[in-house]
Order: structure tokens, then sequence, then C-alpha cells
């Protein structure tokens, strides 16, 4: 789980999941001591990678039939997706 840069704290499952599903703005506010935080080139690589193997994994579980093991992975990578990302304190570029 990403932990705040300044104070440490940690950094919950929920409140990461909710900022990766709704994005407003590029930066993450941290709940306990206010200060903004980014996320890394490399957990941006990782969001942009599984979005783009989503439309891929589609079409392959429609052509052989297989929506439900669609629906297993799709709701797989939203769960772990938290796990995978870490913060930093300042805006880094995806590549």
């Amino acid at each position: 789980m990403a932990n705040c840069i300044h104070c440490e704290a940690n950094l919950s499952w929920f409140f990461i999941f909710k900022r990766l599903m709704i994005v407003k703005s590029p930066d993450v506010q941290c709940p306990s001591c206010c200060h903004k935080l980014y996320f890394t080139s490399r957990s941006k690589k990782i969001l942009v990678g599984t979005t783009m193997l989503i439309p891929v994994l589609f079409v392959l579980a429609f052509m052989l039939g297989h929506m439900a093991l669609f629906l297993v992975w799709i709701i797989g990578f939203m769960l772990v997706l938290p796990w995978l990302v870490t913060v930093s304190e300042k805006e880094e570029p995806i590549f």
C-alpha cells in the first residue's frame, strides 16, 4: 500500500481506489497531513497498461465465448490496482 511521503500515514485501499476511479485532478491529498501527493510514473504506466489491456481482453472473451472470465479479470484488476500504486511529492511524466 502507498504511504504518505511527509507523515508516513498509510493511505487506505478505499481512498486510493476512489482516487483511481474518480479522477478530478492529477494530485491526491493526504487525509492526515493534507499535503499534495502525485502518482509516480511507474504507477501511471501500470494504470495505462491495464486500461489498454481491457479492450483486448473483451474482444478475446467475446470471440471465445467466455464473458464470465472477462468479468472476473476486470474485477480482479480493479481490486488489485490500489496495491500497485505508489505516490511521490512531485509530478512525474509518464514516459
